[in-house]
């Protein structure tokens, strides 16, 4: 395996961030703000942009698990992560507030792991009907505000449940045909 040199995983990490950047522009960041909105009327915006941002975070970083090499993962989510601190850094946040902000990733990375694992099953699974992450959405609501008895989000046909998993499909799809274009410019010929 060829490692590529730091500035290259940075530069690499950038196209990443801002692929991110898209999909918080898109239609699966509007349609899980709109569940957000119906999950929990009085649900506060700042926390919504921040429940969508981790949860778009963690579906990139489980497509780079998924593309590329398990070798270069670490290297490539280093430079996205690099990436993202240089789009944070002129925001001057304290000390404190970057440790409490690695600490909500690193607790909705674990939340989001075993309902995207289980989710992603069935989502592969030959004949699977057209909602496929289930458990994954219902874990972007929960984080949003937990309710003791939540509302059934997927009763009825087609409400933003279903249309916010559709919208999470085509990101993810969106999201591995980049950084399978990524993957092959950067990384092609290399073992």
């Amino acid at each position: 395996m060829t490692l590529l040199s730091n500035a290259e995983y940075l530069g690499l990490g950038r196209q990443i961030a801002r692929l991110l950047g898209a999909a918080l522009e898109g239609a699966s960041a509007e349609a899980l703000r709109e569940l957000a909105r119906v999950y929990d009327p009085s649900a506060n915006e700042a926390r919504i942009s921040a429940e969508v941002f981790l949860f778009h975070k963690f579906l990139l970083m489980q497509a780079c698990v998924g593309v590329f090499q398990e070798s270069q993962v670490d290297h490539i989510v280093g430079g996205l992560f690099a990436a993202l601190n240089e789009r944070a850094s002129g925001l001057e946040f304290s000390p404190e507030r970057q440790k409490a902000m690695e600490q909500m990733w690193q607790l909705r990375a674990a939340q989001f792991d075993q309902p995207f694992s289980q989710d992603r099953v069935q989502f592969l699974e030959e004949g699977s009907g057209p909602i496929h992450w289930k458990q994954t959405v219902v874990r972007f609501c929960q984080n949003v505000r937990e309710i003791e008895n939540p509302p059934d989000i997927w009763a009825g046909a087609d409400g933003p449940s279903q249309a916010a998993s559709r919208s999470v499909t085509a990101a993810l799809d969106h999201m591995v045909s980049s950084l399978d274009e990524m993957n092959r410019l950067h990384f092609s010929g290399t073992v």
